[in-house]
């Protein structure tokens, strides 16, 4: 999550779903790994400043990507069932 999404909303958002025992969300507060991984907007509008493209990696346990999902366009969600196929054909 780059600087600008870390808010009082979007930790609400985090807990009231339960995601932080779930999910690992990473603040990169300089938009430093988001360069590094090519996912930063590259012409993004005013409030998407240093804000990633939607992005899942899977890592399995010593930290390789097992997968990935880059979404230019954050109305079009990934699909649950592509994650779930990604986790049965690992052998992880």
């Amino acid at each position: 999550m780059a600087e600008s999404q870390i808010n009082e909303r979007s930790r609400v958002f985090i807990d009231e779903l339960g995601l932080s025992n779930r999910i690992l969300f990473l603040s990169d507060p300089k938009s430093e790994l988001i360069r590094t991984l090519g996912i930063l907007k590259q012409e993004p509008e005013a409030i998407e400043q240093g804000v990633p493209h939607p992005t899942t990696l899977l890592l399995d346990a010593e930290g390789t990507i097992r997968f990935v999902d880059v979404r230019e366009d954050f109305h079009f969600w990934l699909d649950p069932v592509a994650v779930e196929e990604a986790l049965a054909r690992s052998d992880w």
